[in-house]
């Protein structure tokens, strides 16, 4: 005989089957807002991430691209710019569209979206840029502009790859002699080269290491500043921090620091909006690469050189 199975009571089966449904949909949703539209900055980012990525699958299939190709791709979801985007794959000077700037960020964005789509990147760079240096952005606007150039300098060439053209700097850090600092110089050395890069070339950085005798016992602080050669230079004033001992977080600090003497020299010097203040943990490297922009880095570079020299 065999025994008998007692069956699991209907009720009890549509509740499970309910459970396994809505708490998955529950947990997964319960934080977005299905109501409010999104913005016009949150819809600029799809659009151009969208557009990039249809770019890159129809050239899967795609025999031969024909790079002179005149055709207007016009999206039915946006419109058209209202300043004048030029020819997406014509040079274009450091400061292009600046012009513009009483548009305001909304009018750079649909321009930025209008010349990806077209591929003419370096273009949409500048355009991206604009947001960022000439415009008072608000967070929307702001984070889309910085997605736009994060994803945009990986695929431009940098702007100057003539190292005797570039606007010599010094990056110069302070430690007292009887302050152990072994791999000080190594470190600083590196840290010149990639604010170089992320320059886009514009900058020269010339690392300085100076170990002044000191009486005493002298904290393990390192002093940085920024500043050019010859009489008449200018100083981005020192900015002063405790001297990590660990390589990777002294890097940090110093390109922390490289960030925030810029930041303030702009916004001493300049008319540029000046990049926002670092976050707390934030990456220094990417902020370095994406918040300054190119136009903002030769500006800087140009306010620290004596009045003499072109």
């Amino acid at each position: 005989m065999f025994a008998r199975v007692k069956r699991v009571p209907i009720p009890i089966v549509v509740l499970l089957s309910a459970a396994t449904i809505g708490i998955p949909w529950w947990q997964g949703t319960r934080h977005m807002d299905f109501m409010t539209p999104p913005s016009e900055a949150k819809l600029a980012v799809v659009r151009a991430e969208t557009a990039m990525s249809v770019a890159r699958k129809s050239r899967l299939f795609s025999f031969e691209q024909d790079r002179n190709e005149k055709t207007v791709i016009e999206s039915p979801i946006r419109a058209a710019p209202a300043i004048a985007p030029g020819e997406p794959d014509a040079p274009a000077p450091l400061n292009a569209y600046g012009e513009h700037a009483g548009e305001g960020p909304a009018a750079f964005i649909t321009l930025a979206v209008h010349l990806e789509e077209q591929r003419g990147n370096a273009r949409a760079l500048l355009a991206w840029e604009r947001v960022l240096d000439l415009c008072r952005p608000d967070d929307a606007q702001r984070t889309a502009a910085l997605s736009g150039v994060q994803r945009l300098r990986p695929l431009v060439a940098p702007w100057n790859m003539d190292p005797d053209a570039a606007i010599p700097v010094i990056l110069e850090a302070s430690v007292p002699a009887n302050v152990k600092a072994d791999s000080l110089e190594e470190i600083l050395t590196k840290c010149a080269n990639e604010l170089g890069r992320h320059s886009s070339g514009l900058i020269k950085f010339e690392p300085r290491l100076e170990r002044p005798e000191k009486k005493g016992n002298p904290s393990p602080v390192l002093s940085l500043q920024m500043t050019a050669n010859g009489s008449g230079s200018a100083s981005t004033g020192q900015l002063d921090f405790t001297l990590p001992e660990d390589p990777e977080l002294m890097r940090r600090e110093i390109l922390s620091g490289a960030y925030k003497l810029v930041a303030s020299q702009l916004a001493a010097t300049t008319d540029f909006t000046p990049p926002v203040p670092l976050q707390v943990d934030e990456n220094p490297s990417r902020a370095l690469e994406t918040k300054i922009t190119r136009l903002c880095w030769s500006e800087f570079g140009k306010s620290l050189q004596p009045a003499h020299r072109p």
